[in-house]
């Protein structure tokens, strides 16, 4: 199996940062692009935070048909290209209690880290910052920021989510990430319920 080099670097990437490396590199005459990671969450912590009192956190890879791509890509208003999402599901005494994406969206330059914590009924309850990778936008990671997902679906208006002056590609990409969420929820797990 071949990865493409978007795969391969993000892969670096995530093993990097797993060690704490700081990383300067130039890029072809560009701006010098720094990677400055910064851990704020594992994934057991993050786990934790999102599923408060589970004794079970199960991984369902959900692998993604051509006419699922589209639905997902039409309600979050992005092409998407990969072929699976996974999604963890939280249980306590075998009742679910939520769900929950990690997942990775490039800032200025580098992936953000975040995950996205949902209700049965496709509601985000949470979103949380894991690893970020920028020496500039961090203050995504405020709650005056965060708290604007709290509440909204695939179906809400993402363009009303407040920006923060000198982060704004790194709000560009949560919410992002946050929308494609939301849509993949709907279009695996909503619209097949009964």
């Amino acid at each position: 199996m071949f990865l493409s080099k978007s795969k391969i670097l993000l892969t670096f990437l995530i093993v990097v940062s797993m060690f704490g490396f700081f990383i300067p590199a130039s890029f072809s005459g560009e701006e010098e692009k720094v990677l400055d990671v910064q851990v704020y969450l594992t994934k057991k912590q993050a786990f934790e935070i999102a599923f408060p009192g589970a004794d079970k956190v199960d991984r369902e890879k959900k692998w993604l048909t051509d006419a699922q791509k589209k639905a997902i890509g039409e309600l979050c208003l992005q092409s998407i290209e990969t072929n699976r999402i996974t999604f963890y599901v939280g249980k306590r005494g075998g009742v679910t209690i939520g769900y929950a994406i990690i997942d990775h969206e490039i800032g200025k330059s580098f992936p953000i880290t975040f995950m996205t914590v949902l209700n049965e009924e496709g509601t985000v309850r949470d979103v949380e910052i894991m690893v970020y990778r920028e020496p500039r936008g961090w203050e995504v990671r405020y709650p005056s920021f965060m708290d604007q997902f709290a509440g909204r679906t695939a179906d809400s208006d993402y363009r009303t989510v407040n920006s923060i002056t000198g982060a704004t590609l790194s709000v560009r990409a949560m919410v992002k990430g946050v929308s494609r969420a939301t849509a993949a929820y709907k279009v695996l797990y909503l619209s097949q319920k009964p």
